[in-house]
C-alpha cells in the first residue's frame, strides 16, 4: 500500500469486532467498521443493502447507524465507539456457570438513562415505519452506543416491508403467534406495528431489570413475584399490541420527563463526505479480500 494511502488500518490492521448471523464485522478506522459476509449469507447482506438504499433516499435519522460505501460483499458503517446495549447490560450480571441463567445484576441502568435510550429507539422505528418497513430484529445487541450516550439501531439484514411475512425471530424480542393469530398461528406473523411494538417492550424490560425476559427464570418460586416498576404499563401495552402505531408508542415515550433525549447537533455533510471517500479508497486498496470470513 503507499504511503500516501496510509491510515489507521494500514498501520493497525483490520480488528476483528464481532461475528453475526449475516458476516464478520471488522474495525477498519477511527470512525469505520466494515461488515463483511459470511459465506452462504449473501442474501441477508443484499437485504441489507437494499435498506440502506430505501434509507438513504431521505433525510438521515439521528438515531439510525449510518452506512458510508457498500459492494456486494460488505457493507461499511459508522463505528460506534461505546459498543451496544446488549454488551453494556451484560457487563453487571452475575450467572450461573452451568445454565447461563441470570442470579443477579450488580448495577442496573439508572432509568433516566433507559428513558433516553427508549425515546431515541421509539423514535428510530417511528422513522422506519413512515418509510414503509420495520425492522424486525430490535434488541439490545442492535441498538449501538455513541458519544454523550446516545444510541442508533443497527443491523438491517433482517428488516422488512410492513406487511412481509416474519420468518425468523429472535426470542424473546419476538413472539410466535397463538390461536389468536388466525392463519399465521405458529408463525410470528406480518412485519409491521405489532412484532416492532412486541421488540421494544422487550427492550424496555431487559434495561429496566438490567437483563432479558426469562433470563432469571432458573431462579424458580423462591425468587417470588415479578417487581412492577415504574413505566410497566408501556412494557404491558407493547406486549399486549395495545398501540395502533410505532408512531403513538415513540409519542408516549417522548412525553416522558421533557426532551432532553433529542439529538440536535446535525452531521457535518463534509465529515460524512469525507468517511464515503475513506470507505471508497479501503475498498479500492483490496484490504475486503484480505479480511478472513471462513
Amino acid at each position: 500500500m503507499e504511503k500516501s494511502s496510509r491510515s489507521v488500518h494500514a498501520q493497525t490492521g483490520p480488528q476483528l469486532l464481532s461475528l453475526g448471523s449475516t458476516g464478520f464485522t471488522f474495525k477498519l478506522s477511527k470512525y469505520i467498521v466494515v461488515k463483511k459476509v459470511r459465506p452462504g449469507r449473501d442474501r441477508n447482506l443484499a437485504n441489507e443493502r437494499t435498506i440502506f438504499d430505501i434509507l438513504e433516499r431521505y433525510p438521515p435519522s439521528p438515531y439510525i447507524v449510518r452506512s458510508f460505501y457498500r459492494t456486494e460483499q460488505a457493507i461499511f458503517l459508522e463505528y460506534a465507539t461505546s459498543g451496544d446495549l446488549a454488551s453494556l447490560l451484560r457487563e453487571e450480571q452475575q450467572r450461573d456457570e452451568s445454565s447461563r441463567r441470570v442470579i443477579g445484576v450488580a448495577r442496573r441502568q439508572p432509568l433516566e438513562r433507559c428513558l433516553r435510550w427508549m425515546k431515541q429507539l421509539g423514535a428510530a422505528a417511528a422513522w422506519l415505519e413512515e418509510l414503509g418497513v420495520a425492522h424486525c430484529d430490535v434488541r439490545p445487541g442492535n441498538m449501538l452506543l455513541y458519544p454523550a450516550g446516545h444510541v442508533k439501531l443497527a443491523d438491517f439484514d433482517r428488516t422488512l416491508k410492513i406487511g412481509e411475512d416474519m420468518l425468523s425471530g429472535t426470542e424473546p424480542f419476538a413472539r410466535l403467534l397463538g390461536d389468536e393469530g388466525g392463519s399465521d398461528c405458529g408463525t410470528y406473523g406480518k412485519a409491521g406495528c405489532r412484532t416492532e411494538q412486541f421488540a421494544i417492550g422487550s427492550v424496555f424490560y431487559s434495561l429496566t431489570r438490567g437483563y432479558d425476559p426469562f433470563e432469571d427464570e432458573w431462579w424458580g418460586p423462591d425468587h417470588g413475584p415479578i417487581r412492577r416498576l415504574e413505566y410497566d404499563g408501556v412494557i404491558g401495552s407493547c406486549w399486549n399490541g395495545r398501540y395502533q402505531s410505532i408512531k403513538n408508542l415513540a409519542a408516549d415515550l417522548a412525553a416522558v420527563d421533557g426532551d432532553a433525549w433529542r439529538v440536535t447537533c446535525e452531521e457535518d455533510p463534509l465529515w460524512v463526505k469525507a468517511r464515503v471517500h475513506e470507505s471508497e479508497t479501503i475498498a479500492q486498496n483490496g484490504v475486503l479480500e484480505q479480511l478472513i470470513t471462513c
